[in-house]
């Protein structure tokens, strides 16, 4: 078996492990193919460098950390452009957001 394979079924059993335990119900916000995906470049890139595709558990939580914020920031972001928040800048360049009252839950 070739090394990419060798990711691939590592990266699918750490999602099967991960889905098993309850992982992504507790954090919603991580979609599991993009994170699927962001494993798989993180033990290439590792495997290239090192020659090891085994990720420490920083390495792993490195890339929990940033799926988990973009995750946040696609939620948000979909959110406004659906009008169920309102996004200003205050006069300081801070970004507010508010719920829009007059939005329907149901239009989600």
């Amino acid at each position: 078996m070739d090394i990419l394979s060798e990711i691939i079924e590592a990266s699918d059993q750490m999602i099967s492990s991960l889905s098993e335990s309850g992982f992504f119900e507790e954090t919603p916000f991580i979609e599991i193919k993009p994170f699927r995906r962001a494993l798989q470049v993180a033990m290439q890139r590792k495997w290239e460098q090192e020659n090891e595709m085994y990720l420490t558990d920083k390495e792993f939580l490195d890339i929990c950390k940033v799926a988990h914020e973009q995750g946040i920031s696609k939620t948000i972001e979909e959110l406004v452009d659906k009008g169920a928040i309102n996004m200003s800048i205050s006069e300081d360049g801070e970004i507010l957001y508010s719920a829009n009252k007059e939005f329907n839950p149901d239009d989600l």
